[in-house]
């Protein structure tokens, strides 16, 4: 009986406990992260409600419903209707308290206004939380333990936590862009353009490079169907506001862009206004576009590169917009790709956790680094794979010199060698 046939025939049993035991830490952390995630949120809906993004929102689509959807980016009449429910700061109207979305979101919030303000809030959080679920159940790859990590991670993490809590629509774009990738895996071309479209109506800024990554790497058609979705939305848009809601608009936008809170989480943050920070995220779209094309076989990979892209390019960005990212992830993981570019995901659930005490920083330049890892994922991979055959090679090596070793280590008593 030859040696390496022994050698060979034990498992590995030692890694693949280390491994279940990192998978079974890893799910407890994620699961009391999680739990105090959503405590910390049922506490904010019982003290604080109207302290969020949403109280705005709520407020706007009324006032479309009362006075007129061409009225809703009037600051006047915004102001006027805030003014009649809260007092001193929660009425204030202002570049950092206004309602800067396409009329998309105000539509989406308008059935909820039939309730009083608390439980619309409640019931447009759950819709949140849905939302995160469904992209979850789309996209999320693994199964059984490390699948329901994944859901737990993304409960626990920051920017998931501040959409839900402020009431941000950025779950459900995550939903829209997961639908979108769902429906092109199945050449759905039209429903992909669509969701794609809706998605763009609700925050453009988080995945505006999508469709622009897929047009690049070949897929034209899909492209049409967006653009062609947008001009629909367009119209209606325009048929909604009129001229002067138009008007309005635009000077909203203004107001908005010139208010230095909405930079938190852009590029300005790390060099401020300027050339430095338009160049970083010129690069960075430019950067991302390059890679999806790099990978322009890989749908995954376009995809994801197209949302982290668009993030790190946006000229407003706040810890929700950071959400993307947790889906540009999902479809990562769900690719073959290098050991770099997956454990480079680690120190990004740390980054983002930095948001929650003010710090951009950790998660600007870790995104940065992830970029450049996704566009050079391809020669990371084949090093890795050198490396590891050449690894494999070696041992093989080493076995056939101990088995030479072992059959000339017993000799018969008349001088032969004795086989083992």
């Amino acid at each position: 009986m030859h040696v390496d046939r022994l050698t060979t025939s034990v498992p590995p049993r030692v890694p693949r406990s280390w491994s279940r035991l990192l998978l079974v830490a890893g799910a407890s952390a994620s699961f009391w992260g999680s739990a105090f995630s959503v405590k910390r949120w049922i506490d904010h809906y019982r003290s604080d409600q109207a302290v969020d993004d949403f109280r705005v929102y709520y407020y706007t689509a009324r006032l479309g419903i009362e006075q007129g959807w061409n009225q809703i980016y009037n600051q006047d009449a915004l102001r006027a209707v805030m003014a009649k429910h809260f007092t001193g700061q929660l009425a204030v109207i202002d570049g950092g308290h206004t309602f800067p979305n396409p009329p998309l979101l105000a539509w989406m919030i308008a059935p909820l206004t039939v309730l009083p303000f608390g439980p619309a809030y409640a019931i447009w959080s759950l819709v949140g939380l849905a939302s995160l679920v469904i992209a979850w159940a789309i996209a999320a790859p693994y199964r059984g333990l490390a699948r329901v990590a994944l859901l737990l991670t993304a409960l626990a993490i920051w920017p998931v936590h501040y959409s839900l809590i402020f009431g941000q629509p950025t779950p459900e774009l995550l939903a829209l862009v997961a639908a979108a990738w769902w429906f092109l895996e199945r050449d759905r071309v039209a429903l992909a353009g669509i969701a794609l479209a809706l998605a763009t109506g609700l925050k453009p800024q988080d995945m505006i490079l999508v469709p622009v990554a897929l047009l690049l790497t070949g897929r034209a058609r899909v492209f049409a169907w967006w653009a062609g979705g947008c001009a629909v939305l367009g119209l209606i848009f325009f048929a909604s506001l009129g001229i002067q809601g138009i008007v309005d608009f635009w000077n909203t936008t203004v107001v908005v862009e010139g208010f230095p809170g909405h930079k938190i989480m852009t590029m300005a943050s790390l060099f401020g206004l300027g050339l430095p920070a338009y160049a970083l995220e010129g690069g960075s779209a430019a950067l991302a576009l390059y890679g999806a094309w790099r990978h322009r076989s890989r749908l995954k990979l376009v995809i994801a590169l197209g949302l982290l892209g668009s993030v790190m390019s946006a000229v407003h960005g706040h810890e929700s917009d950071y959400c993307v990212v947790l889906l540009a992830a999902w479809l990562v993981l769900a690719t073959p790709t290098s050991a770099a570019v997956r454990l480079w995901l680690l120190p990004g659930v740390v980054a983002v956790q930095m948001m929650a005490i003010g710090l951009a920083l950790p998660t600007l330049l870790w995104a940065i680094i992830w970029l450049v890892l996704l566009v050079v994922e391809r020669p990371l991979r084949q090093a890795e794979n050198r490396n590891a055959e050449g690894q494999v090679g070696a041992g093989d090596e080493a076995g056939l010199q101990s088995e030479h070793a072992g059959q000339s280590a017993i000799q018969r008593p008349g001088g032969g060698e004795v086989e083992v």
